[in-house]
């Protein structure tokens, strides 16, 4: 667990360089990647990519192979991944983002890669008796900035006082460190980070949450490029090759 949360904090300093972003066989995706397993700073710096590891990286490698392009990966906040994307500074997103229609009107989507549902981590041993989202009522409670989750606490939990991150393991740092109550995060990053040292513990409320999808997003325009990231996520998911993924980068960082 301490090798993930150092990893994923080298993701706010370090960025995958050696192409010029103008070339034309150049194709950049944009990512936050302090996201296990989806995406994050690979353990001594082998990784999918360069540094960087998990299931939207390797799709990402697969879009750039498609497309015959190298692959450039841009670590930036998740908030700011759309205005990224539209202002032309990536190409695409791949970063574990549910499919939304606020977030469609922005961006296209490509076809669902992963199914999830938001989860919430509080520290092990649940002292504030959190059983669903309406216990974190006058709670300090974790979200990262501008995902589901941020969004979904936002709307429905009165009396919570949401502390925003923009690195989700600055979040999880602070409830780890005692000075918030709770995070709430999609499942399968939350059973990355909360581990098995007992330190945090995992509380599903499944009658609050409803199950989301994961898409990568394209300006409206790019059809070319939706074309391309659908054929490898239609043959990814044919091959079974997604949830053998899903599988090995669990394993991998549960060590």
């Amino acid at each position: 667990m301490k090798k993930i949360l150092v990893a994923l904090m080298l993701a706010a300093v370090f960025a995958l360089t050696g192409c010029s972003d103008d070339d034309e066989n150049v194709l950049i995706m944009g990512t936050s990647a302090d996201f296990p397993p989806f995406a994050f700073v690979a353990d001594g710096g082998q990784g999918s990519w360069g540094q960087y590891d998990g299931i939207d990286v390797v799709i990402g490698v697969r879009v750039a192979e498609q497309m015959g392009k190298e692959l450039v990966v841009r670590d930036a906040e998740f908030g700011g991944l759309i205005m990224d994307l539209n202002s032309g500074t990536i190409d695409f997103i791949s970063s574990g983002m549910t499919i939304r229609p606020d977030r469609a009107e922005q961006v296209t989507f490509s076809n669902p890669y992963f199914t999830a549902m938001q989860y919430i981590a509080v520290a092990g041993g649940n002292p504030h008796n959190v059983q669903s989202v309406h216990d974190l009522a006058g709670l300090y409670v974790g979200v990262q900035m501008g995902t589901t989750g941020d969004l979904f606490v936002t709307e429905n939990v009165e009396g919570a006082d949401v502390i925003r991150y923009n690195r989700i393991s600055e979040g999880f740092m602070a409830l780890r460190g005692g000075s918030i109550d709770a995070v709430v995060l999609d499942s399968a990053t939350v059973l990355m980070y909360v581990g098995t040292d007992g330190a945090l513990e995992v509380v599903r409320d499944n009658q609050a949450f409803e199950s989301e999808f994961y898409g990568l997003a394209v300006r409206h325009e790019d059809t070319e490029l939706l074309a391309a990231i659908n054929q490898v996520i239609a043959d990814m998911t044919a091959a079974g090759e997604l949830v053998g993924l899903f599988d090995h980068f669990a394993y991998l960082l549960a060590e």
